[in-house]
């Protein structure tokens, strides 16, 4: 299937080769694209707030530049502090994230939700007298308060909702960080399908060796170890949890497929059922699956891409390959046109609801005519009343969370109080719960936060997301 559901893809819950010298005459679609004006990234003015950008939509990272506060200096241009506004971004050290970049275009890159955290600081912890300990406390805090992490774990940013850990969350907080966010912390569990600037481009800020932004790996993780040996954890036992970043990461490895009523038509008109999407890659047909920004978006082997601006309405197939319809812009190649397509030539196409939704991964051959779409076409089917009225409360609390693999219609989730399938794009199993926890949090088990789906699109459910 070369389309996933929109159920499963809202859960969550992302280099430029000239042409070849066979490439095919143009057709009279290609001629047309080719002699209208291209707009370039350059062309066209990025969306740097929330209340300009469509609801739910992604929105890009950029470089936002200001006057530092008072007291401050910056060390940008004109003595500006200039940060990029990015999940992945840090703002100059020393300085206040949230000061000098919007958090609120930041929770547009990662679905946020409050969660209680792992565990309760002590006020009683003797490192509260070990000066030592507490002063490179101090520079840790520091150093995450530069990051962007602070968005979504500073309990004084958001009126006090953080999802787990609170740097702000006394007296220690790194109680709050749960045993499998601290093996991330460290770097010993993977977390590079999150993505990550290079930190020349970061204000000295790295995190190839860590999961969190530093500008000393080797001292951060000489803590960070230091606390893993306070909670009894091994090496071992850190390296054993799995990759971080979900769906993100899952999209990494997700297997391309034969296209089905999408690809390239022998008009040259981008085919993509009835998906509606907010960014097209055209590729070789053996190039990676793009990540996200700022440096797994653009796979070696890309060699067109069309962005959605974050204000436009997504948009459907139909439309000339190397054009650039009302509200987008080519991203790559960034002041060329697309290079032509070869007749006879094997291509991937890829193309995505959104960063870290995928709706098209499969291959194509150019000139050739494409397949009829897929029955199911990516539709959402709806949920069908396949499970009973009522359920003992006994059998309701054992419900939640038991495996199902039915997304379609939720039918291998046997009570109605858990009678929804969550699955993750690209896995096969996925757990029941229940919806409308928005609406009515009671219907969540204790320790079990609500994701409110319509984020993605307003006709999803709020689901109870499991532990």
């Amino acid at each position: 299937m070369t389309q996933l559901s929109r159920r499963t893809l809202a859960f969550v819950v992302v280099a430029i080769l000239s042409a070849c010298a066979d490439s095919a005459p143009a057709s009279n679609v290609e001629a047309s694209a080719r002699s209208e004006a291209i707009r370039f990234r350059s062309d066209v003015a990025p969306v740097k707030r929330v209340e300009e950008a469509m609801k739910g939509a992604w929105i890009p990272p950029f470089e936002d530049c200001r006057a530092p506060l008072a007291g401050e200096t910056g060390q940008g241009p004109e003595g500006k502090v200039c940060t990029n506004v990015m999940i992945s971004g840090c703002t100059e050290p020393g300085k206040y994230y949230p000061d000098y970049a919007a958090c609120a275009v930041v929770r547009t890159q990662r679905p946020f939700w409050p969660a209680p955290p792992a565990k309760e600081p002590s006020a009683d912890d003797p490192r509260l007298q070990d000066t030592a300990y507490m002063s490179e406390l101090a520079w840790v805090t520091e150093q995450l308060e530069a990051s962007a992490c602070t968005c979504c774990h500073d309990s004084r940013v958001l009126d006090g909702k953080v999802g787990q850990w609170d740097i702000h969350r006394g007296p220690i907080w790194l109680d709050t960080l749960s045993d499998t966010g601290l093996a991330l912390f460290v770097g010993l569990a993977d977390s590079s399908a999150l993505g990550a600037y290079p930190a020349s481009e970061n204000h000295g800020f790295d995190r190839e060796r860590t999961g969190v932004p530093t500008t000393d790996t080797d001292r951060m993780q000489r803590f960070l170890r230091a606390e893993m040996q306070h909670r009894g954890i091994s090496e071992e036992q850190a390296r054993a949890v799995p990759p971080f970043g979900g769906p993100i990461y899952t999209n990494l490895s997700m297997p391309t497929v034969a296209c089905r009523g999408q690809g390239v038509d022998a008009d040259g008109r981008v085919q993509l059922a009835d998906a509606t999407v907010r960014y097209v890659y055209v590729m070789q047909d053996n190039a990676r699956n793009p990540g996200v920004a700022p440096n797994m978006d653009l796979p070696e082997g890309t060699l067109w891409r069309l962005d959605v601006l974050a204000s436009a309405a997504p948009i459907a197939g139909g439309f000339a390959y190397g054009s650039t319809p009302e509200g987008t812009f080519q991203a790559r190649p960034e002041k060329e046109r697309a290079p032509l397509l070869s007749k006879g030539q094997r291509y991937k196409l890829y193309a995505l609801r959104d960063v870290g939704l995928p709706v098209v991964n499969c291959t194509f051959t150019f000139g050739e005519a494409l397949d009829a779409p897929a029955a199911e076409s990516g539709k959402v089917t709806p949920q069908a009343e396949t499970t009973p009225d009522k359920c003992s409360a006994e059998d309701a609390a054992a419900a939640f969370g038991m495996t199902c693999a039915d997304a379609a219609t939720s039918s291998d989730c046997p009570c109605a109080a858990a009678g929804y399938c969550s699955l993750m794009p690209g896995q096969t199993e996925g757990y029941c719960t229940a919806k409308g926890c928005k609406e009515n949090p009671g219907v969540c088990p204790k320790g079990w936060s609500c994701l409110d789906l319509s984020v993605f699109s307003a006709d999803l459910p709020s689901v109870c997301l499991k532990p």
